[in-house]
């Protein structure tokens, strides 16, 4: 027996293409559900094409086309020509100026309804039934939909549906994942709201987008599917990349995916302890009391403050060498023996992410990284790939920034030529200088030229640059040789910046006294 031809549905991503899609769920409940950008629509149709047997009924909804007509009409006739019939439903009047092009290949059903959900609800003649009234109603809470709401306030029924399908959509743009919008669809379309989805909508309003890593290059297409596939294995990680790329959020992109994610997250910058074992070990693993002069009372430690979520562990390259064995055992069997206790007291399940942009090899070969902590937190490695090798994205990203402060209040745009500026630039701090070029130029009213041209000037980016070469201190010719007093100010002054201006923290990793590195070597 023949296999039966399928409905499918194709909608796109928002509030009312979710709630369009479920009310044509309500008549073809067994439908292939299928989700799509305008760009992409040609793709996806083109899919529809090869399947075996191809569908009997293609239902859109609201979709637009942005890609060459050609890459849509060529496997829409092909469709059809197999028996295949296409509904292209519109109710918000955007597709009015094609509509008869879509006539050469597709039924368009455009219903000047408001929504594009009110438009299916309509064609089908669904509007009678509650469930349909519930998704006609939500519908209109898209942002994108214009018009008057039919309630001035969502009830928290409403509230808990737009912020799971809200959660459902980030996922895709974090994690390149569309089955979680899939699915937030077909449970819309049931009216079946249970626990799971509960927990997703609280961590959701807890993160929304704050961690989205912006571009579209093939690169971090391959950058997101590592970090879902990191996220859903329950093991440590280590992810390396320069300074400012964003490995921190890559860290907060796994904890969201992963099934600890109602767990805390503890951060902690390994740097502050460079040349202070003892300062790591009472803070990494706590102490007891009278483990040393002042310590007055126990303290639990960040290993078990982090029990049943993350550790995140930044620069772990700068993680003393002594302590680096404790933290092994620790990992391994997860007892943690705080400070001037002669025995375990504490068993903790911590899931550990580490970051660097240390050479962590290199610094195995040379005795400075133990070999047997490198390969247990490395099963799972993430690169976060420089913006040098991603220009194609700084235009994403400046359109990004610059409605954040437009929404601050200021407003400003950038011309063709500040971005061919922009992209021509080496970004030796990577994402981090980026956003730092954009703001100081839209807030101090400056081009990004001069921004950088001035930067450059006070020597702010030769430090970053020089960092990334093996032997950046190291003079290149007679003529670039400098004073040995200038060149022991700018390193004193760069390593106190890396320390976040801790003088305390700057002058143990140079080892010398506070003072000295205030009022010697940066002249305070």
């Amino acid at each position: 027996m023949a296999n039966p031809r399928p409905v499918t549905i194709v909608t796109y991503n928002g509030m009312d293409g979710a709630c369009a899609a479920a009310m044509a769920l309500l008549r073809y409940s067994d439908a292939v559900l299928m989700a799509s950008s305008a760009k992409g629509i040609g793709g996806t149709f083109a899919e529809l094409a090869e399947q075996s047997p191809p569908p009997a009924e293609v239902h859109v909804c609201g979709v637009g086309v942005w890609c060459d007509w050609s890459e849509l009409e060529i496997p829409a006739r092909r469709l059809t020509q197999q028996g295949c019939r296409i509904f292209w439903y519109c109710g918000r009047r955007y597709l009015d100026d094609v509509r008869e092009r879509f006539g050469d290949f597709a039924t368009p059903v455009f219903i000047d309804a408001g929504t594009n959900t009110a438009a299916l609800a309509k064609s089908l003649e669904l509007t009678d039934r509650f469930d349909a009234h519930l998704l006609t109603t939500l519908a209109w809470f898209d942002p994108r939909v214009e018009g008057n709401r039919p309630e001035d306030h969502m009830t928290g029924e409403q509230a808990a549906w737009v912020d799971l399908i809200d959660a459902a959509l980030s996922q895709y743009f974090k994690y390149q994942d569309r089955d979680p919008y899939l699915r937030a669809i077909r449970k819309l379309a049931r009216n079946e709201f249970d626990t799971s989805d509960k927990s997703i909508v609280e961590n959701f309003r807890l993160t929304g987008y704050k961690y989205v890593l912006q571009g579209r290059t093939e690169i971090m297409k391959r950058l997101r599917e590592r970090i879902q596939r990191c996220g859903d294995v329950d093991r440590h990680v280590i992810i390396t990349g320069e300074s400012g790329v964003g490995k921190e959020h890559v860290a907060h992109l796994i904890r969201e995916r992963s099934k600890r994610f109602m767990g805390p997250f503890v951060p902690i910058n390994c740097a502050l302890y460079a040349g202070s074992a003892n300062l790591a070990n009472s803070d990494l693993f706590g102490h007891v009391k009278g483990a040393f002069t002042g310590a007055q009372g126990d303290r639990r430690g960040k290993f078990v403050e982090a029990d049943s979520g993350f550790l995140y562990l930044d620069e772990i390259g700068e993680l003393p060498l002594e302590v680096q064995a404790k933290l092994l055992r620790v990992i391994e069997d997860g007892w943690v023996t705080p400070e001037g206790a002669d025995r375990p007291e504490k068993h903790v399940d911590v899931r550990v992410l580490a970051a660097t942009n240390c050479d962590l090899p290199k610094m195995i070969r040379s005795g400075a990284f133990r070999a047997d902590l490198y390969h247990r937190l490395a099963t799972l490695r993430i690169h976060v790939p420089p913006l040098r090798e991603r220009t194609e994205d700084i235009g994403i990203i400046v359109a990004q920034r610059l409605d954040v402060l437009a929404e601050e209040g200021y407003k400003r745009t950038f011309t063709k030529g500040d971005y061919e500026v922009l992209r021509s630039y080496d970004w030796p701090g990577n994402v981090r200088q980026l956003i730092k070029v954009i703001e100081r130029a839209v807030l101090l009213d400056m081009s990004p030229a001069e921004v950088i041209d001035e930067e450059r000037a006070l020597g702010e980016l030769i430090a970053y640059e020089d960092d990334r070469a093996e032997n950046g201190a190291m003079p290149a010719s007679r003529d670039a040789v400098r004073p040995l007093k200038e060149v022991q100010q700018g390193y004193a002054r760069h390593v106190w910046e890396l320390f976040d201006r801790n003088y305390s923290a700057a002058a143990r990793a140079l080892g010398v006294n506070a003072n000295t590195l205030r009022y010697t070597h940066l002249k305070e």
